[in-house]
């Protein structure tokens, strides 16, 4: 008998395997969850190398390769990015933390030894540096999910773009995404986090109105699976009957959020205004 994929436990299904081939990279990616407990294990140095090589495996625009990846080891610097984000201790204190930085710094350096000016669209230069970076770190998230590895990518250092550029000595060029943290588990079965229905996401052809009866399902199957979740800024919207996925959806992205960051790339000399006109 097959198994029908809506019942796979990455849509809210008992835990089972899909149809289709069951490799092992299949199941290691159908398997994957967001780690927030890690061990004082620490990731030795060949591990690390087998990361850092899956990472810059991963497809890139024309092979430019317009990311950099920074481990920080430094204890003042990890303790500086505690101050700065107290809300996310667990990650700054994991075995290997790594920032990931979107880098047209490398290229414009590159022009100018060649004797050639920068002169990429500013919006498409500054996409395809996080397209790359962001499927490196899916890449060695991948690596390391098959080396037993747990991770999460943190965006919440994005609340202090500025602090974060003075703290790493980030140059023009290069601004940062997100941090990763990894570390062994200390729980080894944590829930699968289900996602939306292929049906909302995967369309034939041409993109297909959203379906909200299939928002709300998704709504109660996440409830079901992970409990209900913490609503977002109750403060301000007070607290509903029914706290649920799209709810906080809406209520997280009506709210202006991270607002140094785009002044920030522009400093960066990124994103700007004039370079868009």
């Amino acid at each position: 008998m097959t198994s029908n994929p809506s019942n796979h436990a990455r849509y809210g299904g008992p835990e089972m395997a899909i149809d289709g081939p069951k490799t092992a990279l299949i199941q290691t990616l159908l398997s994957r969850r967001s780690c927030r407990d890690f061990s004082d294990r620490v990731i030795d140095h060949q591990t690390k190398h087998l990361l850092f090589t899956a990472a810059q495996s991963a497809p890139t625009k024309s092979n430019l390769q317009q990311y950099s990846l920074i481990e920080i080891a430094d204890p003042s610097i990890r303790q500086s990015l505690q101050q700065l984000f107290p809300s996310v201790t667990w990650a700054i204190s994991a075995p290997l933390l790594i920032v990931i930085v979107g880098d047209l710094h490398r290229t414009q350096q590159i022009n100018a030894a060649k004797g050639h000016e920068f002169r990429w669209d500013a919006a498409d230069a500054f996409l395809n540096a996080s397209v790359d970076a962001s499927l490196a770190l899916g890449f060695m998230i991948a690596a390391a999910e098959s080396l037993s590895l747990g991770s999460c990518p943190i965006s919440t250092i994005r609340e202090s773009t500025a602090a974060i550029i003075r703290l790493l000595e980030l140059p023009k060029g290069t601004f940062p995404i997100c941090a990763c943290a990894f570390g062994y588990p200390t729980q080894k079965h944590t829930t699968v986090s289900p996602r939306l229905p292929q049906s909302v996401v995967v369309h034939q052809d041409r993109y297909q109105p959203v379906d909200m009866d299939a928002i709300h399902g998704y709504d109660q199957t996440l409830t079901e699976v992970m409990g209900e979740p913490k609503p977002r800024y109750p403060e301000r919207y007070g607290m509903p009957r029914e706290s649920t996925w799209s709810d906080n959806l809406a209520r997280q992205t009506s709210v202006r959020e991270r607002s140094d960051f785009q002044s920030s790339c522009e400093q960066q000399g990124l994103w700007r205004r004039d370079q868009m006109d």
